[in-house]
């Protein structure tokens, strides 16, 4: 079957899009050197405690963005999903603290903010909730720069050891 209103949906999928990836849509995340090493997450979500509060319940859609020391510009990362219900404990997860279950970036994070690089993270609440997942698909083909998913992990690995692989041929 073939979807007849892809239109209105693509409309709304770069909507969403623009705004995701709106600077102005971005917070900083704030990693106090004390805190980072020894990486202690209890203390650095309790330092963004209005940052989670902002979330809780509001995101379903988010992306993380990464800049050097002292650099103003800011890279598309990761762009992930959650439900809004989840939104706290899944942004916790990628910034702070992990469950060992998930697939959280806290490893990218911890090695980042060690270097004394910073984040952003940026959300949108989208509905029906449901969508959410077609929308970080389709954003994820969209922004292969995001290299911690690993969607793109996988893509660009395979561009690189294509043309190593011709030369050999």
């Amino acid at each position: 079957m073939k979807y007849e209103c892809i239109t209105s949906l693509e409309a709304y999928l770069k909507e969403v899009e623009a705004r995701l990836l709106s600077t102005e849509e971005r917070m900083r995340v704030s990693y106090l050197s004390a805190l980072v090493s020894p990486w202690d997450g209890d203390a650095l979500a309790a330092t963004n405690k209005p940052l989670l509060a902002k979330a809780s319940g509001g995101a379903n859609l988010y992306a993380i963005f990464t800049s050097r020391q002292s650099g103003n510009e800011h890279s598309l990362r990761y762009i992930g999903k959650t439900t809004k219900k989840l939104a706290r404990q899944r942004i916790s997860n990628h910034l702070f603290r992990k469950n060992e279950k998930t697939g959280s970036k806290l490893a990218q994070v911890v090695a980042h903010a060690g270097t004394g690089g910073t984040v952003e993270i940026a959300w949108v609440s989208v509905e029906p909730e449901s969508l959410r997942n077609y929308l970080e698909e389709e954003l994820i083909l969209r922004h292969r720069e995001a290299d911690w998913n690993r969607e793109n992990r996988a893509a660009i690995k395979a561009s690189l050891a294509a043309p190593a692989s011709a030369s050999a041929a």
